[in-house]
């Protein structure tokens, strides 16, 4: 795993697009399998529980174990969440009468903690190759003309070659051969 600290800018983003995913999931999930949908203000409550909750954990980037399990954890208070404040007549009659209706609550909100993981995961992943790919490539060339000075303002000193060395390389290079392309005894089509 790799331990790259998150920017500062983007540690906000990354908590609210968790926090998006997740919770939407688990709601729709815990909706569909409870026959009726989570109200507003528990989505809204949860939303920001689980946003802050990520944006303490958004400070560097986490493996697809680390992202895992906290959704799995997180899914379980929010199936809780979600049967608290659920306050109808259907819902609580379904925990009460059904017993078979908490395993599907489980499997809901189990497959929405795997499908968020793979997902978030592999989010992490390519939002940390961007922001490689953007320094290396935009940044750190930036940087380099910024702060080094231009080749023309200093003088320029012509060192002569050696000899010696042109002539050992003329030499050792002469019975190089130069081979490109597969092996003579690869596979042809």
């Amino acid at each position: 795993m790799n331990t790259v600290p998150a920017p500062r800018n983007a540690r906000a983003a990354r908590a609210i697009v968790f926090a998006g995913v997740a919770v939407l999931l688990s709601a729709l999930g815990h909706g569909a399998s409870a026959g009726h949908s989570v109200s507003v203000s528990a989505f809204i409550v949860a939303f920001a529980a689980t946003g802050s909750m990520a944006w303490a954990l958004a400070d560097r980037q986490r493996g697809f174990f680390a992202i895992g399990g906290g959704l799995a954890v997180m899914q379980a208070v929010l199936h809780v969440w979600f049967g608290m404040s659920s306050m109808s007549a259907a819902h609580a009659a379904s925990e009460t009468i059904d017993p078979h209706s908490d395993g599907g609550m489980f499997a809901a909100h189990a497959a929405a903690a795997l499908v968020c993981a793979v997902w978030l995961w592999r989010g992490e992943l390519a939002f940390f190759a961007l922001l490689a790919t953007l320094y290396t490539r935009i940044l750190a060339p930036l940087l380099l003309v910024l702060v080094h000075p231009s080749v023309d303002s200093e003088p320029r000193t012509v060192v002569e070659a050696d000899h010696r060395i042109e002539t050992l390389r003329a030499g050792v290079l002469r019975h190089v051969m130069a081979r490109r392309g597969p092996p003579v005894g690869a596979v042809r089509f």
